[in-house]
């Protein structure tokens, strides 16, 4: 059994180095900073933002012991921001990408509406985009979307804040 196990171990990580590329490179956009991209294979992929960014919450909401405070305002955050996407090959070199992943941090809203200060975040986002690999230089560029729902929150006797906010950034990577 552990002849079997070690070699199903070998095989999958000989098959994940053979077919690895990494990228990395900068996002600007709704994520400004740092990103970079792992390749299993020529379509499953998972890329990593640590990132600053400034949102625009919708149907802002918080809780201050028993009652509740709605707000839509704006937000800073500091986010690392991992997902796994699976891509569709176009031709001319494009991709297309659909995928998900998590978003934690740090967040604190800028007309300091929110009596929390800075707080940590959680959430869940789609992405959805396209990407351009060209020929000539190792470059990528990326375009993607990414809705999300969050939470913010300091510890259990005080508010916390649940955002629904999406992200536009644009990227450019080098292939190593």
């Amino acid at each position: 059994m552990k002849k079997i196990l070690t070699l199903c171990a070998a095989v999958m990580l000989a098959a994940t180095t053979i077919q690895a590329q990494h990228e990395i490179g900068v996002v600007a956009g709704g994520l400004n900073g740092a990103s970079y991209k792992y390749w299993f294979s020529n379509n499953f992929a998972v890329q990593a933002d640590l990132a600053v960014g400034l949102s625009r919450v919708y149907a802002g909401a918080y809780y201050k012991g028993n009652k509740l405070f709605e707000a839509t305002n704006s937000q800073y955050d500091f986010t690392i921001n991992p997902n796994a996407l699976y891509h569709f090959e176009l031709p001319e070199n494009f991709k297309i990408y659909a995928g998900g992943g998590l978003s934690f941090g740090l967040v604190s809203d800028i007309n300091n509406t929110n009596p929390n200060g800075i707080m940590g975040k959680f959430g869940l986002n789609a992405v959805c985009g396209v990407s351009y690999d060209f020929d000539e230089v190792p470059l990528v560029l990326a375009l993607d979307f990414r809705p999300g729902y969050g939470l913010g929150f300091n510890d259990a006797n005080t508010a916390h804040v649940s955002f629904f906010d999406w992200k536009l950034g644009f990227a450019v990577r080098y292939k190593l």
